[in-house]
């Protein structure tokens, strides 16, 4: 973990009227943080994308997770990846790169926080070590069906996002690889409760969700539909071979059984590279 450094700014001295007077500039703290770790928006933040083009808002209040850090000199910044954002935030930024600039990670910008309930059905911080030859891929998309798809570029299918600032979204169709920034779902909820038990979250919203994700339990309150989300324990291979040699085996995808609803669902594991 990079740890942050408290900087304050010297003070000033001024003459008003024949008085001296000292002025002292506002300190600037700085955060300890690493990377995949959670943050909340203190104040509206206003960015562009990591070729310092076009502009985004991320509004005061929004959850985020750290994807990119830079440090010098006892300050820190951090990197966000725009589609783990939910639809209303992200609807105003046209441009094709997801991530963005590096944002002072100061006190007045961010603070701290745990790993989302909402986010509870697959590991946030999980990772590989170093000389695995297996590279971490959950990013909460899931997507209607079991295995990777051998066409993955070309693949389109069902999908369900919880996203970071704690929206459910699904698609109808959706490129299995995006390019870009993600485009418009069918549906985009703002979740306003999460049950989580050991395999499985409950998510409540008091706006309509498609009966192929979930149900009408009430018709008052914030809490009147519900998905669930179920992780099932199975894993399942998909094994990509040379295109020139092909019995030569460039890599194994896996994928993780989920059920949405009654659906079968999955999501991306890892990948593993042959020795």
């Amino acid at each position: 973990m990079i740890r942050g450094k408290l900087l304050f700014a010297g003070l000033v001295a001024v003459s008003v009227s024949g008085m001296s007077v000292i002025s002292a500039q506002a300190s600037t703290q700085y955060l300890g943080v690493s990377t995949h770790k959670f943050l909340k928006t203190q104040r509206k933040i206003v960015t562009k994308n990591s070729a310092k083009k076009g502009s985004i808002t991320i509004p005061k209040g929004t959850v985020v997770q750290i994807q990119a850090i830079s440090a010098s000199n006892g300050k820190t910044w951090v990197g966000l990846n725009l589609n783990q954002l939910s639809y209303n935030v992200r609807k105003s930024y046209h441009l094709s790169a997801t991530m963005t600039q590096s944002i002072p990670a100061t006190t007045q910008n961010f603070k701290h926080v745990s790993v989302p309930k909402y986010l509870g059905f697959y590991a946030t911080q999980k990772t590989y070590p170093d000389g695995a030859l297996r590279n971490y891929r959950g990013d909460g998309n899931l997507y209607k069906g079991t295995a990777y798809p051998k066409n993955d570029t070309k693949a389109k299918l069902a999908r369900v996002h919880v996203t970071t600032n704690g929206y459910l979204e699904y698609y109808k169709s959706s490129p299995f690889k995006v390019s870009g920034i993600d485009g418009k779902p069918t549906t985009s909820v703002k979740i306003t409760k999460t049950v989580k038990s050991k395999n499985q979250i409950v998510v409540y919203s008091k706006s309509a969700v498609p009966k192929a994700i979930g149900t009408k339990v009430t018709s008052k309150g914030n809490y009147r539909y519900k998905t669930t989300i179920k992780r099932l324990n199975k894993f399942y291979g998909t094994t990509f071979y040379n295109t020139k040699s092909k019995n030569v085996l460039n890599s194994v995808e896996i994928t993780a059984g989920y059920q949405v609803g009654k659906q079968s669902y999955f999501m991306r594991e890892s990948t593993v590279y042959p020795a």
